[in-house]
């Protein structure tokens, strides 16, 4: 049998790039993990560097500030939103594309807990204070209410929905519905099954604007 030199049973080297980029996730994964049993409080930099299997300088070094790391913790899990997103709703358009946004949220709490509990935590305590975070939630929530008005001016030039459908005041009772759904399972997750309230809100929202339920 032939061997293998001592070059080809060595591990692979990283790049500089990937060993920041490895560093930098695993420091996300830490500041995750920490918010969730002790809250941003009492989340510091120093513990985000050790729990990462760093040294305690390399999260300030890397980030800068605390909100600067919350701000890349918040921008991650907004991807993963995103990527539901899209996954769910591929190339559909109008209302079929309405329907895959409720998907999008049932698989995204489903999928990545955390990553949502994270998101909202950071988001909702931003709103007393006038951080770079509360902007980022501000440029969300804009974003978030163009997109639905859009996919209902869609739908109703389609012929899907009638035509008199507020769009501007859908898309906002749209996106409180969920934003206060997410917060009552913030507060007391026991008590607030997220899935099956999608779920429902899905059937009364597609059954208000005169839509067939069975459009997933």
């Amino acid at each position: 049998m032939v061997q293998p030199s001592a070059a080809e049973s060595r591990p692979e080297r990283r790049t500089h790039r990937e060993r920041v980029e490895l560093s930098d996730r695993l420091m996300l994964d830490a500041a995750e993990a920490l918010i969730l049993e002790a809250g941003t409080g009492s989340t510091t930099l120093k513990e985000v560097g050790e729990r990462a299997g760093y040294s305690r300088g390399l999260a300030h070094a890397r980030f800068g500030s605390k909100e600067k790391l919350f701000l890349r913790l918040a921008d991650r899990s907004r991807r993963a939103w995103v990527a539901e997103m899209l996954r769910a709703q591929g190339e559909a358009k109008g209302l079929s594309a309405l329907s895959a946004r409720f998907d999008a949220v049932a698989a995204y709490v489903d999928r990545h807990p955390a990553a949502a509990r994270v998101m909202y935590i950071l988001w909702f305590e931003s709103v007393g204070s006038m951080s770079e975070m509360r902007n980022a939630l501000r440029r969300f929530h804009e974003q978030a209410r163009a997109d639905i008005r859009s996919l209902i001016e869609e739908a109703a030039r389609e012929g899907e929905i009638p035509r008199d459908v507020d769009a501007e005041s859908f898309a906002l009772q749209f996106c409180a519905t969920f934003f206060g759904l997410c917060y009552q399972w913030l507060v007391n997750p026991d008590a607030v099954a997220v899935l099956p309230q999608v779920a429902a809100y899905k059937s009364q929202t597609l059954r208000a604007l005169n839509a067939t339920p069975p459009l997933a």
